[in-house]
């Protein structure tokens, strides 16, 4: 009887504790659970009345149960190896109301009884997480500026260190620098838009979403590339119905936009064309930038849309096409868009950028 008092009294303090707890014997059966656990978590002892059902239950995802089983046996082995009869990890508890949250989840063996506790990580975990996903996200564009400002650059340094050996008329010093203007002015509008969406308070990257007209915006691509596509006596074609107008972030729609275009140049024969035409679709707006280029193999095609970003970028881009196309994917999909390829060697390839059903205008 004495032992029966002492341990409801000991459930009695438990419910005091604004922690979830439970409490299982050495069998991992589980004898109690507070009343923090029934409000937090909301599982019944008759629903998980052991570990295995904990397990079920708390990690529907057969692959995160794994993950989560295996962090929990090497945990208990080092306890084990220190003689220390605590041991915690933190997990993405699946709860009864259909919401997930993460816990740092303690075990402490006291006698016969052990005591597990869930410390809420929820809403630091989400912060964390999402300050990372933006600083990330701010290193993809510091990347692509990169990238992209390279060339304009090189060709500037190119033309001052040549000049002196160089016998250019007037007319012809006129067209240069007229060329390098557009090239030096384009480059400067890229810094001066990722600057002016970089927070001051956290230093990561700010979308702007905004009104586009689709003909005004797209215009500029002939005379950014006015001299390639003459050289290369490739055609741009525009074949845009009315005046297509969307709401996205202008300088995301040109980082991804400028990389289909410049790769469909350097990678069309002479005498072909780019084709870029718009679809309105019931739940996506469609730019779609096709070309009459060699296509591309599907294993090119894999290395673009199943990139995850970070240095992968650069080892996973193949016979050196696509480098600045798989960091803008990424921060295209960061802000809800999504690249399409289809193409098939010798046949050309069809680009997609498909932007979701809120960004209609």
């Amino acid at each position: 009887m004495d032992k029966l008092i002492k341990t409801s009294e000991f459930y009695d303090t438990i419910d005091l504790v604004i922690t979830p707890v439970i409490c299982a014997n050495r069998s991992w059966e589980h004898r109690y659970f507070n009343k923090a656990f029934s409000m937090q978590i909301g599982y019944t002892t008759e629903e998980i009345p052991d570990v295995e059902g904990w397990f079920n239950k708390a990690y529907p995802d057969e692959a995160y149960r794994n993950e989560v089983k295996k962090g929990w046996k090497e945990c208990s082995e080092k306890a084990e190896r220190n003689s220390d009869p605590h041991k915690h990890l933190m997990a993405r508890v699946y709860c009864a109301d259909g919401t997930y949250k993460w816990f740092d989840v303690h075990d402490n063996t006291f006698g016969d009884i052990s005591v597990i506790t869930f410390l809420d990580v929820n809403d630091v975990r989400k912060s964390n997480d999402a300050l990372v996903e933006a600083l990330q996200q701010k290193n993809t564009l510091m990347s692509i500026i990169a990238h992209d400002v390279r060339g304009p650059l090189s060709n500037i340094r190119q033309i001052i260190n040549s000049y002196d050996e160089m016998n250019f008329s007037e007319q012809e010093i006129k067209s240069i620098l007229t060329k390098l203007d557009v090239q030096a002015e384009h480059v400067l509008n890229m810094i001066g838009s990722i600057l002016l969406r970089t927070s001051r308070e956290m230093d990561i990257f700010k979308e702007q979403y905004e009104q586009i007209a689709l003909k005004k915006f797209l215009s500029k691509y002939r005379k950014i590339y006015n001299e390639r596509l003459k050289q290369q006596e490739v055609a741009l074609i525009f074949e845009l119905q009315d005046d297509p107008v969307i709401n996205y972030d202008p300088f995301i729609l040109d980082v991804i936009s400028r990389n289909i275009i410049d790769n469909a140049i350097k990678y069309t024969p002479k005498n072909g064309s780019i084709f870029i035409s718009f679809e309105k679709k019931e739940r996506s707006s469609d730019l779609v930038i096709r070309d009459t280029g060699p296509g591309m193999s599907a294993k090119q095609i894999d290395s673009i849309l199943t990139n995850r970003g970070g240095s992968q970028i650069i080892n996973r881009a193949l016979d050196g096409f696509g480098v600045g196309l798989i960091m803008a994917k990424e921060i295209l999909e960061k802000q809800g868009g999504k690249l399409l390829i289809e193409s098939e060697p010798q046949k050309g390839t069809t680009f997609t950028i498909s932007l979701p059903y809120d960004s209609h205008a």
